[in-house]
């Protein structure tokens, strides 16, 4: 059994993650956050679903939800594709829920 099944990660997690980084999305287009979400969930490695789903577990072994562990591994994955930019800084009044464009960073979530 691949180690990710042990948590079961979907592309709502992906969304989950986007949504809640919304002002931090570096693409933006007509493209909605449920269709980048699930291009993003199927572009994802053998070994990045692996590291999610080994921080899920481990944040269940430090009695913290599941979900916010693979959370933290999924945003640090799309930190480093690009596809969340950690350096700006926008207050929670500014940040407005936004779709992907395509981009030479959107097109890893193409493959």
């Amino acid at each position: 059994m691949p180690l990710q099944m042990a948590f079961g990660i979907t592309a709502r997690d992906v969304r989950a993650v986007l949504v809640k980084n919304a002002a931090k999305v570096v693409c933006t287009s007509d493209t909605t956050t449920d269709v980048l979400a699930a291009k993003l969930f199927h572009s994802f490695s053998e070994e990045e679903m692996d590291d999610i789903a080994l921080a899920a577990m481990d944040a269940f072994l430090e009695d913290k939800p599941e979900a916010d562990g693979a959370h933290r591994a999924i945003r640090r994955i799309l930190i480093k594709r690009g596809v969340l930019d950690v350096s700006r800084r926008v207050s929670e009044k500014h940040a407005v829920s936004v779709p992907a464009r395509q981009s030479a960073v959107f097109a890893t979530a193409h493959n």
